[in-house]
């Protein structure tokens, strides 16, 4: 099955699958860091894996139970890890509305991360005023003509606005110097950077 939300044609994959239609999907290349077992107790098996974006761990359940020759599917996913946030730092939402309703404790507050909190393995690069407008208006921006300082000569990267510190979304330096923006967020109430 093609449980997927990679779209062929405006349609997500899953849709197809659904509909009992096959599509053949493009091999992409991915990395499994870690596969280990965890617990067998037959037929069942609980795995864990530590892999690079793009892994669709159903397909992986399914290729391994394709090399064992019995077939698999999974019967339950569950991450427990992105990038640097872990289950360890994890608060359910009825636990911190509870704490929050306890105290005005900014410890309590400090669970919460700020949206760029993710992307801080991405370098920074911070817009002068006049250039914050038009980088929010999509507007590509030519590194050297608007004297930027990237920290990097080509990449993703992550989008500040000088005055205030605001974070304004992500960028791609392209090789020319270029800083093409991506994804942008709405300036109201951004955590500062």
């Amino acid at each position: 099955p093609m449980y997927s939300a990679l779209k062929r044609d405006g349609k997500p994959f899953y849709d197809y699958a659904r509909a009992g239609i096959e599509l053949e999907r493009e091999a992409r290349p991915v990395t499994i860091h870690r596969l280990a077992l965890v617990e067998f107790s037959s037929p069942f098996l609980t795995l864990a894996v530590t892999c690079s974006k793009g892994t669709y761990i159903r397909v992986l359940g399914e290729d391994i139970g394709c090399a064992l020759g019995c077939g698999a599917h999974l019967k339950a996913l569950r991450r427990i890890g992105v990038g640097t946030l872990g289950l360890d730092s994890a608060v359910s939402l009825d636990d911190l509305e509870e704490r929050m309703k306890l105290s005005d404790d900014p410890v309590v507050c400090a669970q919460l991360k700020p949206v760029d909190y993710l992307l801080s393995s991405f370098p920074a690069v911070t817009l002068e005023a006049s250039l914050t407008k038009r980088f929010l208006n999509g507007q590509r921006l030519a590194s050297v003509k608007e004297r930027i300082d990237l920290p990097v000569s080509s990449g993703r990267c992550r989008v500040y606005a000088a005055e205030n510190g605001l974070f304004l979304g992500t960028a791609s330096v392209c090789a020319d110097g270029v800083v093409a923006p991506e994804r942008l967020v709405s300036l109201s109430s951004l955590p500062r950077h």
